[in-house]
């Protein structure tokens, strides 16, 4: 349980966090870690056995065990464990999962997965659990996203007792001067000026989120379109090595700026005027929620599930990672000032759809229900 991680581990922490707030008793099981919040108790249970596979199974036992001992009114997970009566797979569905990465791929790769599919225990065995938690029509599934949801149905043939929940993000309360004090500074360390466009994304795995991808077309935009000079920064504690010789073999070496790991994006959003996410995977990307209540503009593929948020005018959705086309023509439109200005006006008018008090809203009905059976 490290929150510093960001995706799930972040988003767990901020909604143990408000539950408390709300006067919840809020207990996080976890394998090891901590989080520092008022009225949330961290339970470690540690792991046994060698492997990944054996250790997975002996955490879902060990959360089983303490289940049965602490008598919780609702056990919420977002991991398979047999014992959950709310299930939130914030990651999507473990199918899901395995299908991005066969996306990702190629045609050669996506046979040698399943070839070498069998062999990978860890997955096999979270996949049979989250089967047993899909055939339990009593178990609650909450859906981050209406993507998710359908994964459900075409994975599992599960629709009944499934609910889209849109993830919630909380963003500090900063005032304007602050985030022109931001933007002023780190586009000045980063050498773009009011007319320069500075595109960002901020992922832990550049490889599933289309880093590779977004550096191509970068380079052909830039290329294409010296009339509106543009920078993208990459934020992030992936290894960079590759990334970068990747740029400077496009020949905008100068133009795209790795950032390292950001313990606060905050200040990034603020510097820049978009954000964009190739995803291949993404049940409900933070990044794009926490952007579209920053108020501003995205561009993500269909397969992210906060897409679906951004088709309401706040932001452009691509085919996918490899769609360049497409691409090239969101970064022309992100590019221009009262588009996206338009976009972030869009962005603050659905801003409560993915706070996290709404989303919390949604956990406590859900809870009520689940306690009341």
């Amino acid at each position: 349980m490290d929150p510093k991680r960001g995706g799930r581990e972040r988003s767990v922490a901020e909604i143990a966090a408000g539950l408390a707030r709300r006067d919840h008793d809020v207990t996080v099981l976890c394998q090891a870690g901590s989080l520092d919040a008022a009225g949330v108790e961290v339970l470690e249970l540690g792991s046994a056995g060698l492997g990944r596979s054996r250790q997975t199974a002996s955490f879902a036992k060990a959360v089983g065990q303490a289940v049965r001992r602490e008598g919780f009114d609702v056990v919420h997970a977002t991991l398979p464990v047999p014992c959950a009566n709310v299930y939130q797979p914030r990651g999507g569905t473990i199918p899901g999962q395995m299908a991005a990465k066969d996306r990702l791929a190629g045609p050669i790769g996506r046979l040698l997965r399943r070839v070498a599919r069998p062999l990978n225990c860890t997955r096999q065995a979270a996949r049979k659990r989250e089967r047993r938690i899909a055939a339990d029509g009593g178990v609650k599934c909450l859906a981050v996203s209406e993507m998710v949801a359908e994964e459900f149905a075409a994975y599992y043939r599960r629709r009944k007792n499934v609910e889209v929940i849109y993830g919630g993000v909380e963003v500090p309360r900063i005032d304007e001067a602050t985030r022109a004090s931001w933007r002023k500074e780190l586009r000045g360390r980063w050498g773009a000026g009011e007319g320069t466009t500075v595109f960002l994304t901020v992922a832990q795995n550049f490889l599933l989120k289309g880093v590779a991808e977004l550096i191509d077309a970068f380079a052909e935009f830039s290329g294409s379109r010296p009339d509106r000079p543009a920078k993208l920064v990459v934020a992030g504690g992936d290894d960079a090595r590759a990334y970068r010789r990747r740029a400077a073999t496009a020949g905008v070496a100068e133009h795209v700026l790795f950032q390292g790991q950001a313990d606060d994006v905050f200040p990034l959003y603020s510097a820049a005027d978009a954000i964009v996410l190739l995803s291949w995977q993404d049940a409900c990307s933070r990044v794009v929620l926490e952007a579209i209540r920053w108020g501003l503009p995205g561009l993500t593929t269909r397969f992210n599930g906060a897409a679906e948020l951004l088709v309401r005018g706040v932001g452009i959705v691509v085919g996918s990672p490899r769609d360049r086309s497409g691409i090239l023509a969101g970064l022309d439109r992100l590019a221009d000032p009262a588009m996206r200005l338009r976009m972030s006006d869009a962005c603050r008018a659905v801003a409560d759809l993915v706070s996290l008090e709404r989303h919390l809203d949604g956990l406590e009905r859900v809870y009520g229900e689940v306690a009341g059976r």
